[in-house]
């Protein structure tokens, strides 16, 4: 178990080397702030999946298990006008099954 210790003085433990850690903490950033305006239903459910797994502190792996709805959710994000390309990425990632 290795022990990372930020800036701001937070310390995560995982098993993840750091590039690894860091790329799964900013795709669940990523999708927080993507779903962060929904109050009811799939977005708000997908959005507490996401910074529940960004909070965890002991053993971080960032995974997040979606329902086939909330990957259908996150699907129709690709309907969006003016994508970024991390975005259109986050929704490949996020709607493989």
């Amino acid at each position: 178990m290795k022990k990372y210790t930020f800036s701001n003085g937070d310390v995560v433990t995982s098993e993840l080397n750091a590039d690894e850690l860091m790329e799964r903490m900013r795709r669940l950033d990523l999708l927080r702030v993507m779903t962060e305006g929904y109050e009811t239903g799939e977005g708000h459910s997908i959005c507490n999946k996401a910074l529940r797994a960004y909070n965890k502190v002991q053993n971080f792996t960032g995974i997040i298990r979606l329902t086939t709805l909330e990957k259908d959710f996150i699907g129709y994000m690709r309907e969006r006008s003016f994508l970024t390309e991390e975005e259109i990425e986050l929704i490949n990632f996020y709607t493989r099954y």
